[in-house]
């Protein structure tokens, strides 16, 4: 029988990856600037574990990096031993609305199957995990996150995969995108998105 998971935050996967020995933690003073980067290439490289940046230099937080840089861990994130298993699912999921079901035996057996896609629409609740901290103003200063300097010839740190949310002006429909954006000062960054994405019509 294959094993699934649920975690319920990134808590919970970090120390499912820590029980599996799959992540290392560095204890060791690190930079943000240049020495973390090159302390995961070379550990990518070599196919080595998650690792977690306990301390960062000048930073109150620590840096999980390469937390899905395997096949397996990237299985084990999604819930499954093997990506294999996803794919039996999600073929098994479009059979059942591809295949015509001859007989009200097969109907019912389909209907069981076809309950999975309504879990699939999105749920609006009134406190998200993610806002258990929320900075607003004066009070954002984004010196205090470990933002990566990744390569010398960066014009400085860059948070290199942001979930961006835009509005249009016009009609008020959101939008969410990645764009790299480069760390100014405190509370500017300057984004890079090209002219024909989304995010660029919403200026």
């Amino acid at each position: 029988m294959a094993m699934t998971w649920k975690f319920k935050d990134l808590r919970e996967y970090i120390a499912f990856l820590e029980n599996k020995g799959d992540l290392r933690r560095i204890t060791t003073l690190v930079s943000a600037d240049f020495e973390i980067t090159e302390i995961t290439d070379r550990m990518v490289k070599q196919g080595g574990p998650a690792l977690l940046f306990d301390h960062v230099e000048g930073k109150s937080m620590p840096v999980l990096i390469n937390m899905f840089g395997t096949i397996q861990r990237s299985a084990w994130a999604l819930g499954v031993e093997s990506l294999d298993e996803l794919t039996a699912r999600v073929r098994d999921l479009l059979g059942t609305v591809k295949e015509p079901h001859r007989g009200v035996i097969a109907k019912l057996r389909a209907l069981g199957s076809l309950a999975h896609f309504a879990s699939f629409h999105p749920k609006t609740i009134k406190k998200a995990p993610c806002q258990e901290i929320v900075v607003t103003g004066d009070d954002v200063d984004l010196s205090t996150l470990p933002v990566l300097t990744c390569w010398p010839e960066d014009a400085g740190p860059f948070i290199t995969l942001p979930l961006v949310i835009s509005k249009d002006p016009v009609t008020g429909v959101r939008n969410v995108g990645i764009y790299r954006m480069q760390v100014y000062d405190r509370n500017t960054t300057g984004m890079h998105w090209q002219t024909h994405k989304v995010g660029a019509h919403h200026q």
